[in-house]
């Protein structure tokens, strides 16, 4: 298809494609430039998967240099970086691409898959994935898969932040995550949460927080935000990430349990960071499963005797020496009371 056939197919969607970008920036370029913006963008993009699935072909390319393709990779799923995926599907069909180029993958969700598999680190399969947006809306469908499609009740807030969990005899545990298998351990997901009450133990799968992380969440938050109101799971996840850190103790509590990995720099840093990923976030509701875990949470702190339980064995019971010492003290006691109450039988008879 030649070029004039490519404008024509994006000028005739013109008005679809412009309803995914802000007033402003429409305001600013005129109808021509804004046409070839798409299709030049749009052909950039589909040429460099291509290439990028097929090395062997690529060659030497001067405007390609080695340190770019990490950089373009997390550039291509900012949210404000986006093209809607059906005018890249369009192009796909539609543009005169060399053959050999087209040997693999053969749909453009199967070459996106491809190009971003860096991100995919569990390791979701193209055919079970559905409409998507742009980008973006595959890079959270990497988060979430297809799993969660529970309703969302309610609102709720856990009221306590993970040093007083902690104190209250709540047992934090990070998931370990296999990288060969692309699963946590258990064969859990990402935003698998668990908490056994009657054993106090919450499971939450081990996050590694650096600044690319950090600046795929914003983004996935700000696409639930707008186009998954009642679906916000990534959103949700780091709202309870949120109500469980408040200082850095809280971090330190987390980074002990292997819940976090803090690349960061300080305690400090990584708890301000958490804190204001949900800055101005609209956030009434929250999925069934994280509502039931803040319930429990809540209730399970209110409980004395847990506190009692907990504080006796950190005092007592938290080290070998402790407990070796306690165990003596009370072997003593025993030692002593028997033989008290020998003497009073001997002195009796």
């Amino acid at each position: 298809m030649s070029i004039e056939n490519l404008v024509h197919s994006i000028r005739v969607r013109e008005k679809e494609i412009c309803s995914y970008y802000a007033e402003t920036i429409l305001a600013s370029i005129s109808s021509d430039d804004f046409v070839t913006m798409i299709l030049v963008d749009g052909m950039f993009i589909l040429e460099y998967f291509l290439r990028e699935s097929n090395p062997d072909l690529w060659g030497n390319n001067p405007m390609i240099a080695e340190w770019m393709p990490p950089v373009l990779k997390l550039d291509l799923v900012l949210l404000e970086n986006q093209l809607p995926f059906f005018v890249l599907e369009m192009l796909f069909e539609q543009a005169n691409f060399p053959g050999q180029l087209r040997l693999k993958p053969h749909s453009l969700k199967e070459l996106a898959f491809e190009f971003f598999q860096c991100y995919n680190f569990q390791k979701m399969i193209p055919h079970i994935l559905g409409q998507i947006e742009h980008f973006t809306d595959l890079l959270r469908f990497f988060y979430v898969g297809e799993k969660f499609l529970f309703r969302r009740p309610g609102g709720a807030k856990l009221s306590y932040s993970a040093t007083q969990l902690h104190e209250a005899g709540v047992k934090f545990k990070g998931v370990e995550f296999d990288e060969k298998k692309g699963f946590y351990r258990g064969d859990r997901r990402f935003l698998d949460i668990c908490f056994d009450f009657k054993n106090g133990v919450l499971e939450i799968p081990c996050i590694k927080l650096n600044d690319e992380k950090i600046r795929l969440i914003r983004n996935i938050i700000a696409l639930e935000q707008s186009h998954y109101v009642g679906d916000t799971y990534v959103t949700d996840f780091f709202v309870i990430l949120d109500f469980l850190i408040n200082t850095s103790k809280d971090v330190d509590v987390l980074c002990d349990k292997g819940i976090l990995v803090n690349y960061l720099g300080d305690s400090n840093t990584a708890a301000s960071t958490v804190n204001n990923l949900n800055t101005n976030i609209l956030w009434d509701y929250m999925n069934s499963d994280y509502l039931k875990i803040c319930e429990d949470l809540n209730a399970f702190y209110k409980k004395p005797w847990h506190r009692w339980r907990a504080t006796l064995w950190r005092q007592y019971f938290s080290t070998p020496w402790r407990a070796a010492s306690t165990c003596a003290a009370i072997i003593f006691l025993l030692l002593t009371a028997i033989q008290t109450i020998c003497s009073l039988k001997s002195t009796k008879w």
